[in-house]
């Protein structure tokens, strides 16, 4: 193991909250004495990359493996999800706003709350202890909350979210949070110039279910034509996906922000989301209105049917 380094670190096919709350427990961390670094696996999103570039954060390091590092864990918890060595890394702490599907010889620290993001549990940690938040922490956070809770119209949002996000707001000078979290999600929204391998890896999850695994991406659109205009090539990635990855299914989930709901695309065994949703799924897709959160409307409906 890599000597008195602690990496902190999210899933692969990182997004903003998986990012910015390493940046933020690893600059906790550092205050307490303890020689934390942030990391992130895989290429950043432009939403990710604009946030960061917008309040002047470049303090992480990329990574390709974890293999022999000690690493704590953000934004997820299972090893599937996990950046490559994972298995051969010491896991030395949990800080997740997800399921705990995670096993360990030894014990380890855990925080998981269920709110809307990790950054909220981050901050809210922060401020507990009485942290001095400046202004760049503060942006990136309120970016993270944002992103996660698709600006408090996810399932997800709870009271506290919306409360830490305001606290962070009045730090970042952000005025209107409405409006910069619209044009924060505008960044990640668009699919114009980007493969369908780039826009379902933008954000995805492999999931197991007793001896099945299963991916989901999520991506959010405002362009409700740029969805129609990609959806062949999307489902025909997705159809090369779930073979190459030898999954029991392929979904991606196309979140419309503005009409509040989500048109799934489905490769492979339809009967999970039909069981799960009670539903007959005649083509290659599915709208389900006000479906907006993978972690809280889809995956525990289909884990539910085990």
């Amino acid at each position: 193991m890599e000597k008195d380094i602690i990496y902190v670190i999210g899933h692969k096919s990182p997004d903003t909250d998986t990012l910015c709350s390493a940046i933020a427990y690893a600059g906790l961390l550092k205050k307490k004495k303890i020689n934390a670094v942030p990391a992130v696996y895989g290429d950043l999103n432009p939403e990710t990359q604009y946030a960061l570039d917008l309040f002047k954060v470049k303090d992480f390091q990329k990574v390709k493996t974890v293999k022999n590092k000690t690493v704590i864990l953000v934004d997820h918890n299972e090893a599937s999800q996990s950046p490559e060595g994972i298995e051969e890394a010491k896991v030395i702490g949990i800080v997740d706003h997800h399921k705990i599907n995670f096993s360990s010889s030894d014990p380890i620290e855990i925080d998981v709350k269920p709110y809307g993001s990790t950054a909220t549990i981050i901050a809210e940690k922060m401020m507990t202890e009485q942290f001095k938040i400046n202004k760049q922490m503060a942006g990136i956070l309120l970016s993270a909350i944002l992103s996660d809770t698709i600006i408090f119209k996810s399932t997800t949002t709870t009271k506290t979210d919306i409360k830490i996000a305001k606290e962070l707001a009045k730090i970042a000078g952000v005025d209107n949070i409405k409006t910069f979290g619209i044009e924060l999600k505008k960044k990640k929204a668009s699919l114009s110039g980007l493969s369908a391998k780039k826009v379902i890896y933008s954000d995805f999850k492999i999931f197991e279910l007793a001896d099945k695994k299963f991916g989901i991406g999520q991506v959010e659109i405002v362009d409700p034509k740029e969805g129609k205009e990609k959806k062949a090539e999307l489902i025909a990635e997705l159809n090369k996906i779930n073979e190459e990855e030898g999954l029991t299914f392929t979904a991606l989930m196309l979140t419309d922000i503005m009409k509040e709901g989500s048109e799934v695309l489905i490769a492979g065994d339809k009967s999970y989301i039909e069981k799960a949703f009670k539903t007959k799924i005649e083509s290659d897709s599915l709208y389900f209105p006000g479906m907006m959160s993978r972690k809280k409307d889809l995956v525990p409906k289909i884990m539910e049917i085990a």
